[in-house]
């Protein structure tokens, strides 16, 4: 709605655009008259309106000065009325005959009365202290009692304190000596008032004790008592305040204050340093022993919680709420928490295990703050550990890091000068299995260590300490293979080297399962005891163990083909006779079978069972390459037929070796290869093709230069004949199935090309 006032205040042209912004197309000109009609309305309404604001300010107006007109006579009257009042005073003193000599009759009265109550309580000022000294010393005797006397002694004290005041102050303008005489005749008073104190303050240093002793009425007295000084202490700094005012605005001759001045005590202040004092007095004995038994030091502040849930729950409704005595006494308390953990922490015997049972200490303190005193720990200032607690675990960390690689180097130096020298055989456990101890102590460091970390009760600590252990075990696992490595090169390369190497090569592996089966036993444990509470750090440090169990059981897989390898080395030299004339006259499969079996007797019994199982199935399929092979070997003829019943004779001899350590269905399933092999081998011309197919129907991986040298050993085969069956076979090899490269390889893949 457009306001009409508005209207008139604005511009002819800001006029000219509200008339554009109501008319903006033809058509509107036809609705002009609907226009101008309703602009009439508003500016009715709008009249309406300010008349009825103006009569109403006009009423508001009125009725404001009739009051003033009232306020006005009031005042005057007033006036009137103070004027009577002063001339019948001033009359009714000229009505009463000798009113000066009465007036100063009365004053002298009143003087007098005033020094007689002066001299009878200077003259029962000794029995009166004597009198409250009494009532004080048998509160005394008790100092956790009732204290019955507690106020009337205070009250006795403050009265002979004003006493004191009042006449000290009245001889403010005698002489010294007089002020001196003052000051010794009030001494006592002085030590009294003193003893009171002591007494009051000891009560305060008592507070928690009275509570407990069930005197929660005196700790209510004794905050009355600092109340009411405290009251006494601003009515005197209000006082002295005003007098400085009045002498700034009239100089040294303005009036003095009749009042004795009073020595501010600042009770309420001395109760707030006398309780930071006592609790400093409860933690003095643990900061003076905290280097020494730092653990013992953090477990004996036991007495925080029930010492601070007494404080909220007795205390806090016996003291004024402006006090806040709660939060002080949290603060204080914690303060020397705070000191404490610090003294802790720069210790210069801090160890890893200090470092955990603190870190976990600190997150038991904070929770107990919270759950049982509803105090959270972003209350408590300063941070306990000043927030440091994630460089503290990573000390902690480097610790581990730093004790278990020193461990791992000791025990590895011990470990390879053994495996090395090889003086003695190693040791047997009670299934005559050899062993190399490195792996018990391995893990009963990794065990001292995650047990360590678990006493902290915190996810993080356990992760991240199983985590460095990993660490370290990886390093144990490749010095192991870097150890194995060298000895088998030095056995193989070096006549002189010192015997036993199988027999170790052995032991270490059977202590890499053994790892893997602790590790095992590690994950299974921590899941049991719910160790690692957090789902995240357990499933990480579930995945770390896993991977740790596969590669030590990739380490004892390299132990056992290193065995092999010393094993085949062994054998090298009756492998390069097969297929030559040496094979026809001799036996060397024999002699390869008979080492081999040496070789596989002892590790059937000083071996893993299940590294035993892996090295027979790795020895069949090296044997059956190396067989492969030496159908290629320099010299190698295959004399047709009489080649036929050798290889049978070869391959039976091997069957008749491997049968005893495996299942015949598998060994015949195993066998099928070098089986298919040697048939081809001895094929017939017409028969060659179709062996060959079937052949490479089940082996898609049997490489196309190994059956042109096996057709070019026969004897019996010139180039014609074995181009005439090399063509379709080259033709077939052509022919590549989609799905072989889908398909796992076989034992054809490992032959050389």
């Amino acid at each position: 709605m457009v306001d009409a006032k508005s209207v008139n205040s604005i511009s002819p042209d800001a006029k000219v655009a509200v008339i554009s912004a109501m008319l903006k197309h033809p058509d509107d000109l036809s609705n002009l008259s609907a226009i101008r009609q309703k602009l009439i309305r508003e500016k009715a309404i709008v009249d309406q309106q300010l008349k009825i604001g103006v009569q109403n300010q006009m009423e508001d107006t009125k009725e404001a000065l009739d009051i003033l007109g009232t306020t006005k006579e009031q005042v005057l009257g007033i006036r009137a009325n103070m004027k009577n009042i002063d001339s019948l005073c001033s009359d009714a003193q000229g009505l009463i005959k000798d009113y000066p000599r009465i007036r100063k009759i009365s004053q002298t009265h009143q003087n007098f009365v005033a020094t007689r109550t002066l001299v009878n309580n200077f003259q029962d000022l000794h029995q009166d202290l004597d009198r409250i000294q009494s009532m004080m010393r048998e509160d005394m005797r008790n100092i956790l009692g009732p204290a019955p006397n507690l106020l009337m002694v205070h009250y006795q004290l403050y009265k002979l304190e004003q006493l004191r005041n009042s006449t000290v102050h009245m001889a403010r303008d005698e002489s010294l000596d007089v002020k001196v005489t003052l000051k010794q005749y009030f001494g006592r008073l002085d030590q009294v008032i003193e003893e009171f104190e002591g007494y009051l303050w000891e009560l305060t240093r008592n507070m928690i004790d009275l509570i407990k002793n069930k005197q929660g009425s005196v700790v209510v007295r004794v905050i009355k008592i600092i109340e009411s000084e405290e009251s006494a202490d601003t009515k005197a700094v209000t006082t002295t305040t005003k007098a400085e005012r009045r002498t700034s605005r009239h100089g040294l001759g303005g009036k003095k204050t009749d009042k004795p001045p009073r020595e501010v005590k600042s009770l309420r202040s001395k109760f707030f340093d006398v309780l930071h004092d006592e609790v400093s007095r409860k933690f003095k004995m643990l900061l003076e022993n905290v280097e020494k038994e730092p653990i013992e030091c953090l477990e004996a502040t036991d007495f925080v919680f029930p010492d601070l849930a007494l404080v909220y729950d007795d205390l806090v409704p016996r003291s004024p709420s402006n006090y806040k005595i709660f939060p002080f006494f949290v603060l204080e308390y914690h303060r020397h928490v705070y000191e404490l953990a610090n003294k802790i922490v720069n210790s210069p015997d801090l160890d890893g295990g200090l470092i955990l049972h603190l870190l976990r200490w600190v997150r038991e303190y904070y929770a107990s703050m919270n759950h049982q005193l509803g105090v959270t720990e972003e209350l408590l200032e300063p941070q306990l550990l000043d927030g440091n607690e994630q460089g503290l675990l990573d000390e902690y960390l480097k610790l581990v890091r730093t004790n278990l690689f020193k461990w791992i180097n000791n025990m590895m130096a011990t470990a390879t000068t053994d495996f090395s020298e090889r003086e003695a055989a190693p040791e047997k456990d009670s299934d005559k299995l050899y062993n190399m101890q490195t792996a018990n102590l391995l893990f009963e460091m990794v065990n001292q260590q995650v047990t360590l970390a678990g006493d902290s009760q915190q996810s993080t600590v356990i992760e991240q300490v199983i985590k460095e252990c990993i660490g370290v075990i990886k390093e144990y696992q490749k010095r192991w293979k870097a150890v194995i490595s060298s000895e088998v090169k030095r056995q193989l390369e070096t006549p002189d080297a010192p015997a036993g190497l199988a027999e170790y090569i052995m032991a270490a592996t059977n202590d890499q399962i053994k790892c893997a089966e602790f590790a095992d036993a590690l994950l299974a444990r921590i899941e049991k005891e719910n160790m690692i509470k957090n789902r995240k750090s357990f499933e990480t440090a579930k995945d770390l163990l896993n991977e740790c169990m596969d590669d030590f059981f990739d380490v004892a897989t390299h132990g056992a083909n290193s065995l092999l390898d010393l094993a085949f080395h062994d054998v090298k030299e009756p492998f390069t006779k097969l297929h030559t004339s040496s094979w026809y006259d001799g036996d060397p499969m024999g002699l390869i079978v008979a080492t081999l079996k040496d070789y596989t007797d002892d590790c059937r019994i000083h071996l893993n069972d299940y590294m035993f199982n892996k090295l027979i199935d790795w020895m069949l399929e090296r044997l059956m390459i190396a067989q492969i092979d030496a159908l290629r070997n320099r010299g190698a003829k295959l004399k047709y037929p009489t080649c036929t019943d050798r290889l049978k004779q070869d391959r039976a001899a091997v069957f008749n070796f491997f049968v005893e350590y495996k299942p015949i269905n598998d060994l015949e399933q195993d066998f099928d290869a070098i089986e298919q092999l040697h048939k081809f081998a001895c094929s017939s011309k017409k028969t060659a093709y179709l062996n060959f197919y079937s052949m490479k129907r089940v082996y898609h991986d049997l490489p196309i230069p190994l059956v042109e040298d096996i057709l070019g050993r026969r004897d019996d085969m010139d180039r014609s004949s074995i181009k005439e069956i090399m063509d379709p076979v080259r033709e077939k090899f052509k022919d590549k199935d989609p799905s072989d490269a889908s398909r796992s390889p076989t034992v054809f893949s490992k032959v050389k090309q």
